[in-house]
């Protein structure tokens, strides 16, 4: 893995987490202020967004989406990653929030970071990295500081939340290890758009929005085509780009500045004050992005480890993907 491509992809990686914070501030504007009920905004979200998918994908990759449209196995393969990816990562944090608070979520969410490393590291039949080690701790205290506040005793986990943040942190892994190889074989852009647009139709066939009654108002016109602009048609593309690019393992940790983000829009949007503890929770966040893009020098005669020779995807053989055909 080349350090420009490490780099690039730690970049978009943090595009798309900063996409993610922004998306957040959206939908607590729609819930909150406008009353849109959570089930409806997700439904509707998922299929503007997977339309943008379509013309964008038709566009620039007509030749791989048909290509792919034609292989069933890969079809069932990013199914799989639209229910247990893209979909059980909205459902499985907003329900989190649903029983406990925003804060309980983020950190169960972050403690996926957790599984991540541990699943890099048996593939690679190596330990954690010290970089690997000190980048899951940082971001993890620094997204406790930013979703508490300093007060601890805000994480009140009854067991439906334990249930909800337990699925959630795996709902995180699922997002950013499954589609290592899909991306390797057909790119982000690709990719994003079939599993966006099976998403969204298992979602508005399950929940079927339309038998709400959501007064739509220019307001929500507005905050909605922000929220499928920004935070969704570029948070996911930038994000999976960046995990095709530096690894699930870099991409996971850069993911953790999203509650930066959505502590900056809130503040600068929506008036909400910053307190000490966020700006440490950002300090701490900041040093783990910067260490974690570092390389770490090898002692003389060390052999690189499997992760370091893979592609994109940090552990798997360059020998078990095929040729990358999107982007």
């Amino acid at each position: 893995m080349k350090g420009s491509s490490v780099a690039k992809g730690v970049l978009l990686t943090a595009g798309g987490a900063v996409c993610w914070g922004f998306s957040g501030t959206c939908a607590q504007l729609l819930m909150d202020i406008y009353g849109v009920p959570l089930a409806w905004n997700v439904c509707v979200r998922l299929v503007f967004a997977s339309l943008l998918y379509l013309v964008f994908c038709t566009a620039t990759h007509r030749e791989a989406l048909v290509s792919l449209l034609k292989q069933p196995r890969e079809l069932g393969k990013l199914l799989l990653f639209s229910i247990f990816g893209v979909l059980l990562v909205q459902v499985c944090y907003q329900g989190c929030i649903s029983v406990s608070n925003a804060g309980t979520a983020t950190v169960f969410e972050r403690c996926g970071l957790i599984l991540i490393m541990l699943i890099t590291c048996i593939k690679a039949r190596r330990a954690p990295k010290r970089r690997e080690f000190a980048g899951v701790v940082l971001a993890i205290i620094g997204t406790i500081c930013i979703a508490t506040k300093g007060n601890l005793g805000s994480l009140a986990i009854p067991a439906e939340a334990l249930a909800w943040g337990g699925a959630s942190a795996c709902a995180l892994v699922f997002y950013t290890m499954m589609p290592v190889r899909l991306l390797e074989r057909w790119g982000s852009v690709v990719t994003t758009t079939v599993s966006m647009t099976m998403a969204a139709v298992i979602a508005n066939v399950a929940i079927q929005p339309w038998n709400m009654h959501v007064e739509v108002t220019p307001g929500i016109v507005a905050a909605m085509a922000a929220l499928v602009i920004i935070g969704t048609f570029f948070a996911y593309l930038l994000f999976l780009q960046g995990v095709k690019l530096a690894g699930p393992m870099r991409a996971g940790l850069v993911g953790s500045i999203e509650p930066v983000a959505a502590m900056t829009f809130s503040t600068l949007w929506l008036g909400t004050p910053i307190t000490p503890f966020d700006m440490l929770g950002c300090a701490l966040i900041v040093v783990m992005v910067l260490l974690v893009t570092q390389r770490e020098e090898k002692a003389p005669g060390e052999v690189a480890s499997a992760d370091e020779h893979a592609p994109s995807g940090g552990v798997e053989s360059s020998a078990e993907h095929a040729k990358p055909v999107g982007d």
